[in-house]
């Protein structure tokens, strides 16, 4: 399923404004949604860019984001889902974490790219 996915999107320059059938059903198909949570919900805090990107959030964010983690842990565990009329939908869905991601990434590139033409000189 992932490479189709991966397929799909490297083939899809500019993604529309209506997500299409295809993106529907791959939406559905990922199941993350019939537990209330959001794509970004699922960005592993193993990283240190979500990590500080998460810093970035405000406070009632960051609330949310752990409610749906424990809800969906709690359902998971019980092996239930939502009713359907409470699972998260496509057009709901939208990214409230990637861009600070994004934004820490270019930090740590500028940051890197300073360092590499500025370096320290030992005395």
């Amino acid at each position: 399923m992932r490479i189709v996915r991966a397929l799909f999107s490297a083939a899809k320059a500019a993604k529309p404004a209506e997500p299409s059938s295809w993106d529907r059903f791959l939406y559905k198909a990922n199941g993350f949604n019939k537990l209330g949570l959001v794509s970004d919900d699922l960005l592993s805090e193993l990283d240190d860019a979500v990590v500080e990107a998460l810093k970035r959030l405000p406070e009632e964010t960051i609330n949310q984001r752990i409610f749906r983690q424990n809800r969906a842990a709690l359902l998971s565990l019980n092996k239930t889902i939502l009713p359907e009329d409470q699972w998260t939908k496509i057009e709901d869905d939208k990214p409230y974490l990637m861009p600070h991601v994004l934004e820490v990434w270019k930090e740590a590139e500028e940051k890197k790219t300073w360092e590499d033409k500025n370096p320290i000189q030992a005395l």
